[in-house]
């Protein structure tokens, strides 16, 4: 008996943590549903739908043609008959842009055959093809039941775009990042169905895990890079390139691949082929005159193996494969702890500004050490301009193509989470400004969905989710939250994590209900700010002016040159806006500056209190 009632109250109990949370109707009936556990963990009844793709690709460069064709087979494992099935066709963003000064007019993706079961479809019925922005629906003769396979295949085409592209494109006349280059079966979830936001080039994605089979096909002075190793090598590459391959997976050090004198260099076979399972998405990038160095990186948790792919022109990117190295060290010692999930990693030089994510790859820009140095008000090298951004890309493999996070909806779940990293870098950039961006009444809650909120969701996604995290870690400790983190990968890794999930396993694994620090971050507003209000009678005073609960650090510098930090726990915002502190040194102090974050609260410039000199 007592064993029935200690069970019913922990019931009770973890119900009460989902009471506490406002909750919408979709995700209730998930709960209701036990595809989710007021626990945080997938529930008895969770499901996912299963995709495998075959696709060829063939891409003439002098046009930016690529044509493509694919088979591809969808398992429903929804409890669901479904009606019809929803495909992506994200190269449709660039057709809405026609006459745009930002991209030149393009057609998009244009379907050109879809079979279903073998049946052909005729696309000028509406009633069997519709587009719809970024969206194709196939509507289907006879439901798709629950554990039922559907067959597809297709033919498509499109012009890679090159003006101003997002994230996917081609940077000069011959090199070219590609990217959500195919049709791809959107996400049904428990949740909310099928994925049918509009992409945007600002939210940006949500993805099955899937298994690819993959042949490229480009001319034979090209070089062709993706989001996983090459599996016919020896048919593509002369000996001499094997050879170096084969050296830099048995080195530490940078090996040329490919060098100046080894560009024009054509291959033996121009079809490249890939096969890789359970990953999210797969790209790849191609250029006949980029730089390639690799090299490798072992420790208990994996072997890897690394490589950049550069324009000559950008001397500086070839400090990112040290940094690779360095990330890899990094999240295996500090933060997440936890193996890395990509054995083989490419970074190409490809975007414009700043970076973005792939399976198994970045597109990263350059960034210079002398241009930040300007603007950091102190001195930095181009391996310390490029860390950081290396770091933050990289993590990404663990959020979201460890966990299958909806980007579109909830970008703060895995932007927040690369920001945060960066806190366990030495190489961590100190920004001291005021961010009054922070504080605007456009920045909504965190739990408003991203997409809703395009223009604004850069704050939530990166800066205040970022400082949630840090000051989750410092209410926690690190050792509780070390625990709840992994707890949170080994329960959700290749499945679709929802905010609730994350909240739930926190409380679960911690034993705390922290539902007030949820609450106050996710939803409701407010912004971090933290004043440093002086000293009176021996007392200092921190006053909370954006509400948020967050951790900071007291630096404590002192007349004789030495200096002292204590970290305080967010938890004492639980009941006050006010802290305060005795201070018993005074009369040796000189100053006292308050950190929150990484120095950018919405206003640093009230941060320090420094003594009157009598």
């Amino acid at each position: 008996m007592k064993s029935i009632l200690f069970f019913g109250s922990f019931l009770v109990c973890l119900c009460s943590y989902a009471q506490k949370l406002p909750m919408s109707l979709e995700f209730k009936k998930a709960y209701e549903n036990e595809t989710r556990s007021y626990t945080g963990e997938s529930g008895n009844k969770y499901w996912q739908n299963n995709t495998s793709y075959d696709l060829k690709v063939k891409i003439n460069p002098s046009n930016k043609l690529l044509q493509g064709t694919g088979k591809v087979q969808y398992i429903n494992h929804s409890p669901e008959s479904l009606n019809y099935i929803l495909l992506h066709a994200y190269p449709n963003y660039y057709k809405q842009k026609i006459d745009s000064k930002d991209s030149e007019a393009n057609k998009g993706m244009i379907i050109d055959e879809v079979k279903l079961q073998e049946l052909v479809i005729n696309l000028k019925d509406k009633n069997q093809f519709k587009i719809s922005d970024t969206q194709f629906s196939l509507q289907l003769t006879s439901p798709l039941s629950s554990g039922d396979t559907l067959n597809i295949e297709y033919k498509w085409h499109y012009t890679i775009p090159s003006k101003r592209f997002r994230r996917s494109g081609a940077i000069d006349s011959t090199s070219m990042f590609i990217a959500y280059w195919y049709p791809e079966v959107a996400v049904f979830d428990d949740i909310h169905g099928w994925d049918n936001i509009t992409y945007d080039a600002t939210s940006e994605f949500y993805h099955d895990v899937a298994n690819f089979k993959v042949e490229i096909e480009v001319p034979k002075n090209y070089m062709v890079w993706s989001s996983t190793e090459l599996k016919n090598p020896s048919e593509i590459f002369p000996k001499k390139i094997l050879n170096r391959l084969n050296k830099a997976k048995n080195s530490f050090k940078s090996i040329t691949i490919i060098g100046k004198s080894d560009i024009g260099l054509e291959v033996n076979n121009n079809l490249w082929k890939y096969e890789v399972n359970k990953i999210p998405d797969f790209s790849f990038a191609l250029s006949d005159h980029f730089i390639w160095e690799a090299t490798s990186y072992k420790d208990e948790m994996g072997e890897y193996f690394l490589n950049i792919v550069y324009d000559i022109e950008n001397s500086g990117f070839s400090t990112v494969l040290k940094a690779q190295q360095e990330s890899l060290k990094l999240f295996h010692n500090k933060f997440p702890k936890y193996p890395f999930p990509y054995n083989n990693f490419t970074i190409f030089n490809g975007n414009y500004a700043g970076g973005m994510e792939f399976p198994g790859m970045a597109n990263d820009d350059v960034w210079n050490g002398k241009e930040f140095s300007e603007s950091l008000g102190y001195e930095i090298s181009d391996y310390q301009a490029n860390f950081g951004l290396t770091l933050h890309e990289m993590f990404h493999m663990y959020y979201p193509f460890l966990m299958g996070i909806n980007e579109k909806r909830y970008g703060w779940m895995d932007e927040g989470w690369a920001e945060f990293a960066e806190y366990f870098s030495p190489e961590l950039l100190k920004y001291k400004y005021d961010n009054q961006y922070i504080t605007k009444h456009w920045v909504v809650p965190m739990m408003v969905p991203t997409y809703t909120r395009p223009k604004y969701s850069g704050i939530n996604s990166y800066t205040i989710s970022s400082f949630s995290y840090y000051s989750l870690y410092y209410l926690l400790g690190e050792e509780t939250f070390n625990k709840c983190f992994k707890a949170f990968i080994e329960r959700w890794k290749g499945k679709h994590p929802t905010p609730y999930d994350f909240f739930f396993t926190f409380n679960d694994v911690s034993g705390k209900d922290l539902n007030w620090f949820w609450n106050r971050w996710y939803f409701n507003f407010g912004y971090p700010d933290l004043k440093n209000d002086g000293i009176k009678d021996n007392k200092l005073t921190i006053i909370n002016e954006g509400g948020l609960p967050l951790a900071f650090e007291l630096i404590y510098s002192y007349y004789d040159g030495t200096k002292k930090t204590e970290i305080i726990s967010p938890e004492c915002w639980k009941n006050s806006d006010v802290f305060t502190k005795e201070i018993l040194d005074l009369n040796l102090l000189e100053s006292i500056e308050l950190k929150a974050g990484n120095y950018t609260d919405a206003l640093y410039s009230n941060n320090i209190w420094t003594k009157e000199k009598e």
